[in-house]
C-alpha cells in the first residue's frame, strides 16, 4: 500500500477516527486503525465494538492495500509533522510515514483480516435531517442524561419520530429536556442513542445545512455524510413513559426576564448548601423572593425581583445548578414557569411564538427548621 496525502487532511481524519478508540480494552486489535486503499480513496476505520467510525479520504494513491496500525502513536507522530504532504507506504507489515520535511518513522502493523467487520443495521428505517436540527435537538435534551448506570435506559437520549416531528428527550429523574423539529413523513419508533455517539454525529460536518443520512434499526443506527459513516449500538429500552410526568393543566404560572432571574439565582445560590444547591423560590403576586441558607457556614442570602404570577402564593425548593443549566439553554428574553404545587414538576419554557422545546426541573423538599 502506498499513498500521498496533505498533512492537515490526514490529521483531521485521524483525530475523528480516534474518538472511537477505547481507552481500555482486553482486545488489543481495538487500539488500532484499519487502513484500506483502493485507487485514490482511502478508508480509515476505528471501533470500540459499541461505536464504529469510517472515514473516506481522497488521496493520491499509488498502490492498493490494507493494514492495521496503532492509532494513538500514529496520531501522536502526525500531530508533530509540519504542514507538508505526507507519504505512507507499507511493506509486508511495516508501516512507514514520511514527510517532505525529511522526517521518516515506522510502525509495525497487523493483518487487516484480524480487524472486526462492520456491524449490520437490521430492519433499518432511513431518513435524513440537517446537522443544525440535530444539534438543536441534542442541545436541548442531552444535558439531562443520567449518569446512573443502574438505570441504563436513562443514560441515553431518547429519539422518536411521530406526528410529523422528529424529537429528542432526556431525563435523569431530577431534570428533563424535550425538543422537536418538523420532519414530514418520518415514522420512527423510539430508540435510545448513546450520548458519546450522538456527540460524534454532531462533529461529522462543519456546514450546519449538511444533511445527515440516518438509518435506525432494531439494535444499531447508522449516520452518514459523503465522507464519514458512524455506526452505533442502541441502548436497550424500554424508555420510561415520560409523558406521565408532564402535567396537562397548571394552577400556577410565572413569567419573568430570563437574564435577570439567572443573575439573581447565581448570587443567592452562593450561600446554598454545596450538595443540594437548594434555593427557596417564594412566589407572590408581582414578586419572586429567592432565599438560601447554609447551616454549615452559618450563612444565608436573599434577593427579590419583579415577576408576573398567577395562582396562590407558594414556596418551592429548587436545585439552583439544575435550573441555571436549563435557563442557559432557553434562548429567549423571557421564560415561563408552569406548575401546580410545591412538589410537582415545574415546566420551564421560552416565551416565544410556537416554542419547540421545554424543560422540567423537579422541586426539592423544603425542610423547616425546628422552632
Amino acid at each position: 500500500m502506498k499513498f500521498e496525502v496533505h498533512k492537515p487532511v490526514f490529521l483531521d481524519a485521524l483525530q475523528m477516527a480516534c474518538n472511537a478508540i477505547p481507552s481500555k480494552t482486553t482486545l488489543q486489535i481495538l487500539y488500532n486503525l484499519l487502513f484500506q486503499l483502493k485507487g485514490n480513496e482511502l478508508e480509515i476505520r476505528a471501533t470500540d465494538l459499541d461505536m464504529t467510525i469510517v472515514l473516506k479520504l481522497q488521496v493520491e494513491g499509488h498502490e492498493n492495500g490494507s493494514i492495521v496500525v496503532n492509532a494513538r502513536k500514529l496520531l501522536e507522530v502526525t500531530k508533530e509533522l509540519p504542514d507538508f504532504p505526507v507519504i505512507i507506504s507499507v511493506d509486508e507489515f511495516l508501516f512507514t510515514i514520511k514527510s517532505e520535511s525529511g522526517f521518516q518513522g515506522t510502525l509495525t502493523g497487523y493483518d487487516a483480516a484480524e480487524y472486526p467487520s462492520l456491524p449490520e443495521v437490521e430492519q433499518g428505517k432511513p431518513f435524513s435531517a440537517p446537522l443544525k436540527e440535530l444539534k438543536f435537538l441534542a442541545e436541548k435534551a442531552s444535558f439531562a442524561v443520567s449518569a446512573d448506570f443502574s438505570r441504563m435506559s436513562l443514560t441515553g437520549v431518547y429519539c422518536e419520530g411521530k406526528g410529523g416531528n422528529l424529537g429528542m428527550v432526556a431525563t435523569d429523574g431530577h431534570r428533563f429536556g424535550k425538543a422537536w423539529v418538523a420532519s414530514k413523513g418520518i415514522s420512527l419508533p423510539g430508540v435510545i442513542l448513546p450520548p458519546k455517539a450522538l456527540s460524534q454525529v454532531l462533529r461529522m460536518a462543519e456546514d450546519p445545512e449538511q444533511l445527515i443520512e440516518m438509518e435506525i434499526g432494531a439494535a444499531q443506527a447508522r449516520f452518514t455524510t459523503p465522507s464519514i459513516t458512524l455506526l452505533t449500538k442502541l441502548i436497550d429500552g424500554p424508555y420510561p413513559n415520560y409523558e406521565n410526568v408532564i402535567p396537562k393543566e397548571f394552577s400556577r404560572t410565572m413569567k419573568c426576564n430570563r437574564e435577570h432571574l439567572m443573575s439573581v439565582l447565581r448570587r443567592v445560590s452562593t450561600m446554598a448548601n454545596s450538595k443540594t444547591r437548594l434555593v427557596v423560590f417564594g412566589f407572590e403576586n408581582k414578586k419572586l423572593q429567592l432565599t438560601a441558607k447554609n447551616p454549615d457556614l452559618g450563612g444565608d442570602s436573599e434577593e427579590s425581583m419583579p415577576i408576573e404570577f398567577t395562582g396562590d402564593a407558594v414556596e418551592v425548593g429548587v436545585n439552583a445548578a439544575y435550573l441555571l443549566e436549563e435557563l442557559r439553554l432557553a434562548h429567549s428574553e423571557e421564560v415561563l414557569f408552569k406548575f401546580n404545587n410545591p412538589l410537582g414538576a415545574i415546566v420551564v419554557e421560552p416565551v416565544m411564538d410556537k416554542p419547540n422545546y421545554f424543560f422540567i426541573v423537579m422541586p426539592l423538599r423544603i425542610l423547616k427548621e425546628p422552632g
